[in-house]
């Protein structure tokens, strides 16, 4: 396949899977909201935020509706890999895998560095990852473990199914794009 091809491939696995994955972060959120009893009242891919009205919290729900967004994703992400055909040799389907597996993953890396920047006193403080911590009460140093932890075994699941190696092959194949 020709590099401009493979390029176009790249960009509208990027332009399809990008809302993709908000619509998953946020749906993660709203269906925790659903389930406390609460109202989705605004539902925005193009800000990346949900409102809701109502609902009964506790520590515990609270502290779901704050990992739902990474959460969600990551187990839509890992039905993904579950269903993965390593042989399949349609350039798009291994295209769409590795940044359907790599957007998720990638979202992890906040609950890595968000942890530290709350240890120095420096986190976002309207980020899920900061909510979390201050709603679950959970020590950053365990976030950051877990979120390690879910990295390393993606990553290795991803390895393991052949998504970055038949990734890597189809993007390389005749092709300088890499």
């Amino acid at each position: 396949m020709g590099s401009i091809k493979k390029l176009i491939l790249l960009l509208a696995s990027i332009c399809i899977e990008l809302p993709l994955y908000i619509f998953l972060h946020e749906g993660g959120h709203s269906l925790v909201a659903i389930l406390c009893g609460a109202k989705i009242t605004h539902f925005s891919i193009l800000n990346a935020h949900i409102n809701s009205q109502g609902g009964i919290y506790n520590t515990f729900t609270s502290s779901l509706l704050n990992i739902a967004g990474v959460l969600f994703p990551l187990f839509w992400s890992f039905l993904c890999l579950i269903f993965y055909c390593k042989n399949k040799e349609n350039d798009f389907y291994r295209i769409f895998t590795f940044f359907i597996c790599l957007m998720p993953v990638g979202s992890v890396f906040a609950w890595v560095l968000v942890p530290v920047l709350y240890m120095l006193g420096n986190a976002p403080a309207n980020d899920d990852v900061t909510k979390f911590i201050n709603n679950s009460g959970i020590h950053p140093l365990w976030v950051i473990l877990c979120a390690i932890l879910i990295l390393s075994a993606m990553i290795t699941f991803a390895w393991y199914k052949k998504v970055i190696q038949n990734f890597k092959h189809t993007v390389n194949e005749k092709s300088n794009l890499y």
